[in-house]
């Protein structure tokens, strides 16, 4: 079928975008810069026209936005889905031809109970037979968008708001692998990445003595039934995920990109070194392929302009350029920044805008645009 000009261009585009995400990782080759505002681009779509304007002024390539799940349901919203297919649409001739999707499940307080009394477990309160309507609906809305499209399956599984901790890695594995066979039937070009991962697991406190979240590097062994030493439990049929490559979220609000934190498991931007060695031994057992673990986006990355994870703007401006080296250095896809102006909400817990809500500069935003 002869396609119109336009979706021939927008296709082509996706085309192109594909093949620099691919190349990005080769020696001395920069990361695909990436940028998330859904505040702007979707919730406040009189701000979207501003959000493109600044994200082609800064040569991004890449954008993400997450869809609201319950666990429960078989349909994504369909209002919220509209804004996005139309953001990534807007973005295509913005030169944003890559986006990545990540379904945030919404969990409340009953996910993870506060005190000593055993949670519930990640199957009874999040239904994979739902979620393989869902993700299948999901992809046939976004197909064809203009966009290279990647899809995380599931938004920090690692977290217990998210996902129960009772019996959690063994459900993520199986989203995982419902995403990729029900995605990859729809849409045979789109991307399924593993993980997603927020970085390190919150303290244990009085409130939660059994704990918020799983570092990620521990979670990806439990999802791949590898032991601390990356020896196979049971069987590899079993717990082989399959991907395209590896999502992580590398923020440390407070910390210096370049200061290694101990716990290797804590996969930060300083313990990038750390994760890519440790996804090299988990691809040695075949539970996931080499070409996936090799093939690391970072797509979420930030530093908090206001509360208790505030960092002061000239610090945060050091700190990014030295995360972008690092990103550099260690050969990533992509590199993504969340948030380009704080959220119009003032209530909002995370605030960490290039920019404030009504659209001053910060110097945050000077060296974003200058990453090369």
């Amino acid at each position: 079928m002869t396609l119109p000009r336009a979706s021939r261009l927008l296709t082509a585009s996706a085309a192109v975008s594909a093949t620099l995400l691919v190349s990005a990782g080769a020696a001395g080759a920069a990361p695909v810069k990436g940028l998330q505002d859904q505040d702007m681009t979707v919730n406040h779509p009189d701000l979207s026209s501003s959000f493109f304007t600044d994200a082609k002024a800064a040569g991004v390539g890449m954008s993400r936005y997450n869809t609201r799940w319950d666990g429960k349901s078989s349909t994504p919203d369909a209002g919220q889905v509209a804004g996005i297919k139309a953001a990534i649409q807007a973005g295509v001739k913005s030169g944003i031809t890559a986006v990545e999707i990540s379904p945030n499940i919404s969990g409340d307080e009953s996910f993870n109970p506060r005190g000593k009394k055993t949670g519930p477990t990640a199957a009874s309160k999040v239904s994979s037979s739902a979620y393989t309507k869902y993700i299948k609906a999901l992809a046939t809305e976004l197909k064809g968008s203009g966009a290279a499209l990647y899809y995380a399956p599931i938004n920090e599984p690692n977290w217990y708001r998210h996902i129960p901790k009772r019996g959690g890695a063994a459900l993520y594995r199986k989203l995982h692998n419902i995403a990729y066979k029900e995605i990859k039937s729809v849409d045979p070009s789109a991307k399924v990445l593993f993980g997603e991962l927020l970085p390190y697991a919150r303290a244990l406190s009085k409130n939660y003595p059994g704990g918020q979240s799983t570092n990620a590097g521990s979670f990806t062994r439990e999802v791949l039934g590898l032991s601390a030493k990356f020896k196979g439990k049971g069987s590899t049929k079993t717990y082989t995920v399959k991907a395209d490559g590896v999502a992580l979220h590398t923020y440390d609000f407070k910390a210096s990109p370049t200061k290694k934190r101990k716990n290797r498991d804590e996969w930060t931007q300083a313990n990038l070194g750390y994760a890519k060695s440790d996804l090299k031994k988990a691809a040695k057992t075949r539970r996931i392929s080499s070409k996936a673990a090799g093939a690391i986006y970072l797509t979420e990355f930030a530093y908090k302009t206001t509360g208790s994870d505030e960092l002061s703007v000239s610090k945060a401006t050091t700190y990014l350029k030295s995360a972008w080296t690092v990103a550099k250095k260690q050969k990533v896809r992509a590199f993504l920044w969340y948030q380009l102006r704080d959220p119009q909400d003032t209530g909002e817990s995370w605030q960490s805008g290039l920019k404030t809500r009504d659209g001053q500069d910060r110097s945050t935003w000077t060296a974003f645009l200058g990453l090369k």
